[in-house]
């Protein structure tokens, strides 16, 4: 995928919102249950982060790496964001 400083903003914000998608849509489907909506969230989430790194890779490992790489990483970035927002508003 690239390094943090290498890839623009827009994709940064399409792992973070693919990634908390995937695990908002985990969570929901432990609690209550597949159902057509939260499959479509699913496959959506997972399609924002499949897609992108399936293109900049060269072969099936490095786009599975890659898959991985951007789930954690948007992970990151959605909790960087979260907590960035709380200490603002106490410092």
């Amino acid at each position: 995928m690239g390094s943090k400083e290498d890839r623009p903003i827009w994709a940064r914000a399409l792992t973070s919102i693919a990634s908390l998608m995937l695990i908002g849509s985990f969570i929901f489907v432990l609690i209550a249950g597949f159902n057509l909506y939260i499959t479509s969230v699913l496959v959506t989430g997972a399609m924002g982060l499949a897609i992108p790194s399936a293109i900049s890779a060269e072969g099936i490992l490095d786009a599975v790496i890659g898959f991985f790489e951007a789930l954690v990483e948007g992970v990151m970035e959605a909790l960087f964001g979260i907590f960035q927002a709380i200490t603002s508003v106490f410092g």
